[in-house]
């Protein structure tokens, strides 16, 4: 595993919370547009849930059973609190998506209140039919 770039206040606050970094996952694949749609619809819960302040929500329906336990288990919720209850108007905008089979890693846009966009390459995996947040880094 690679150490955890930090690029912005928002990169930050989620690799706080003990996400891995994927560095090449060494998948390919088409544009699936359901895949793609898909990724959008979780990448769009996150940003509200981090908007809400949400963290139970990101813990138990947004991270895949994998990233939670790597978040802090049954921590993950307080932990995700303290990192990331302070976004000020966080953004999420998908730029690209490689689709494997049962993943695909997104570079995601990622802004939060004053501090510059950062692109987050985010590793998604498929959980009962539905993409779910595995792992991020920054760069």
């Amino acid at each position: 595993m690679l150490p955890v770039l930090v690029r912005a206040p928002f990169a930050a606050a989620l690799t706080a919370s003990a996400l891995l970094v994927v560095a090449g996952c060494g998948e390919s694949g088409g544009r699936d547009t359901a895949s793609v749609d898909g990724i959008e619809q979780t990448l769009a819960e996150l940003e509200e849930a981090l908007s809400e302040g949400d963290s139970g929500r990101i813990c138990d329906r947004i991270f895949s059973p994998e990233a939670r336990r790597r978040a802090g288990g049954e921590e993950c919720r307080r932990r995700l609190q303290r990192t990331t209850g302070a976004l000020d108007s966080p953004s999420l905008e998908l730029v690209s998506v490689t689709l494997g089979e049962d993943s695909a890693v997104a570079q995601v846009r990622a802004e939060a209140g004053e501090a510059p966009p950062a692109i987050d390459s985010m590793r998604f995996v498929l959980v009962e039919g539905v993409y779910r947040v595995d792992s991020l880094s920054g760069g």
